[in-house]
């Protein structure tokens, strides 16, 4: 009997994780580079409802041997010669690939139907393919081997400018059944920022491109094609080509709009360096070296912004794109594994001030199994803020400081646990010297009145509608009382940590909004996924960062989904409010925590 059951294998490898359309094509990227390329084109065929039809990569590093091709199509195949006993030649630890699951799984992904020709310098056009439902089917069981065959005439029109380079490699995707994005602009749009993060340093170094085209079906380019002003605070590429897009903003030349009145002689980035350290991680009996960066917001750029006529900072294309790239960037091989948003930053503060700050460390992937870094390279699981977690040594006596928890964890063994609990500490500290900067920094026009609405705030604002269209059936526990703002104001600081400053303008905010409801990001005292509370004519919605539902399903929504979620959410706070008997209240809340239990089960699972 098979160990693997090709037909429900290949079903499942169709849903392995990788958050979108954009990290899929990411994957082919790493490819390329990994096999020197300077240049890889993505190409974008549209039919004729404009919907995009086939997507293909093609790249101009140093192609595969036909027995490289036999495997690389494989599950499981690291893509790189391999002796007689089938172990990688020349491991490398540093190179950005090892799993041997990254072509085979970012394109079934995303299609049904993946063709590769690959192609040597002064050697014949080998080509292979995978197709979904042809192994469904039963119509084979092992990958089809390697043969000759020409390039077809719409690639090689298309691909490079019409100029096939002396080796390279082209993926071809078909059968697009599952892209999040159908539209050429839209999926341009998506990926420019995605991809130019990732890539931010093979970009800006100049050692790689990556270049989107629009084509017929015919393989005739389309000019202008991905054009658009839908995303005004990302400075468009004209021409395709990504732009690098660095969350420290210590690079020239991104998709961040050009900054206000520079100087020739003046220093061309938003943020200036603040600290930039490293640390030596021993494992396995060998020394790993993490590095660790941070940046905050020059004040001199900041004035320069608000003399655009933007009384606050964070109105501004600058701030609305330092917004989209608050978090924690963690490096991997010079590229980027993801940008960590419910860990470490506190995101109720990030939509006015934490957006002017930015922070990334840096991992070798001899480390990947500490950090829990996962196949599709999306992810380091285990890199988290380890502050609220207890420690306890045998006795069950509680570890009070960093060094005795240290010593506990390596004596029993834990080594891993042990570095993980050492790098949070050392980026808790970085965010925290950070945050001492932040308060100096001033971000809004003297004497401004103008209060910036985040997405929260419009949650406020539509359920504040449902409360006072509910209000004429039951005014239920919030509107029934006048709302005391000083006393909220007095809460933030109290139970949600906010400093003096912080809750005046969170309260200032609230009142000019003339809202009874706010939204706010906390663990909840019994592990629920969102609690609810009154704060004094105030109803406060708790989403608990913590619980699986929201890592693994808010956190990855599109901004406008998170904001019905959340007003659906905001539509049980109001059900919980119009409750004014107590034991019915008590049903209401324990129902809530039971679901979350039963839905975090659940997320376990998927």
């Amino acid at each position: 009997m098979s160990l693997v059951n090709p037909k429900q294998y290949i079903i499942s490898a169709r849903s392995n994780g990788y958050k979108d359309t954009a990290y899929a094509i990411a994957e082919l990227v790493d490819n390329s580079i990994q096999a020197g390329a300077n240049k890889a084109e993505v190409l974008l065929f549209e039919g004729s409802n404009r919907n995009v039809q086939e997507i293909a990569i093609i790249d101009n590093g140093s192609g595969m041997s036909r027995e490289l091709l036999a495997s690389a199509l494989g599950f499981g195949e690291s893509g790189r010669d391999k002796d007689i006993d089938g172990n990688v030649l020349n491991e490398d630890a540093s190179v950005m690939g090892k799993f041997g699951m990254g072509l085979p799984n970012a394109s079934v992904s995303q299609c049904k139907r993946v063709e590769v020709w690959s192609w040597q310098v002064n050697a014949e056009v080998n080509y292979s393919y995978l197709d979904v439902q042809e192994i469904i089917d039963g119509t084979y069981r092992d990958l089809p081997e390697p043969q000759e065959k020409k390039i077809s005439m719409k690639l090689l029109d298309a691909a490079f400018d019409g100029i096939l380079p002396e080796s390279g490699t082209i993926v071809l995707w078909s059968n697009l059944d599952k892209l999040k994005w159908k539209r050429s602009v839209t999926l341009f749009e998506k990926s420019e920022f995605q991809i130019g993060r990732m890539y931010r340093r093979f970009i800006s170094d100049g050692k790689c491109t990556v270049q989107f085209k629009v084509c017929d079906l015919n393989g005739n380019k389309k000019n202008n094609a991905l054009f658009s002003n839908n995303n005004s605070f990302i400075r468009q590429s004209n021409d395709g080509f990504i732009r690098a897009n660095d969350p420290l903003y210590l690079t020239a030349e991104t998709s961040l709009h050009e900054l206000p009145g520079l100087h020739p002689d003046e220093s061309p980035t938003l943020f200036e360096e603040s600290e930039n350290f490293t640390i030596e991680i021993e494992y396995n009996n060998k020394i790993h070296t993490v590095s660790i960066r941070s940046s905050i917001a020059r004040q001199e750029l900041i004035e320069k912004i608000l003399s655009e006529d933007s009384r606050s900072a964070g109105h501004s294309k600058w701030g609305k794109h330092c917004e989209a790239n608050l978090g924690l960037s963690v490096m991997r091989s010079g590229r980027e594994l993801e940008l960590i948003t419910n860990q470490f930053f506190d995101k109720r503060k990030g939509a006015e001030k934490e957006r002017w700050i930015g922070l990334e460390i840096d991992i070798p992937p001899s480390l990947d199994e500490v950090f829990g870094v996962t196949n599709n390279k999306q992810h380091a699981h285990n890199l988290k803020d380890y502050s609220n977690n207890d420690f306890y040594d045998g006795s069950g006596k509680k570890l009070e400081n960093i060094p005795e928890i240290l010593d506990y964890l390596k004596s029993t063994g834990e080594d891993d646990t042990a570095i993980l609990v050492s790098i949070s500490k050392k980026i808790i500290t970085a965010i925290d010297n950070l945050r001492k900067k932040l308060n100096g920094l001033n971000v809004t026009k003297k004497n401004s009145k103008l209060i910036e609405t985040t997405d929260d705030d419009k949650v406020g604002i539509v359920v504040n509608a449902g409360f006072a269209k509910r209000d004429e059936v039951n005014t239920g526990r919030t509107m029934s009382q006048d709302a005391n703002y000083e006393e909220y104001e007095k809460a933030l600081v109290d139970k949600y940590g906010y400093n003096i400053e912080e809750a005046k303008y969170e309260k200032d905010k609230l009142q000019a909004l003339k809202s009874r409801i706010s939204v706010k990001y906390s663990q909840t005292s019994d592990h629920s996924f969102f609690e609810v509370e009154n704060l004094q004519g105030i109803t406060v919605l708790v989403i608990n960062t913590e619980h699986q539902v929201y890592k693994d399903f808010i956190s990855n929504m599109e901004d406008k989904d998170k904001l019905l979620f959340k007003v659906m959410l905001g539509a049980w706070a109001r059900l919980e409010d119009e409750t004014l008997v107590d034991t019915r209240k008590r049903q209401l809340e324990k129902a809530r925590a039971d679901w979350s239990a039963i839905i975090e089960d659940m997320f376990d699972e998927l």
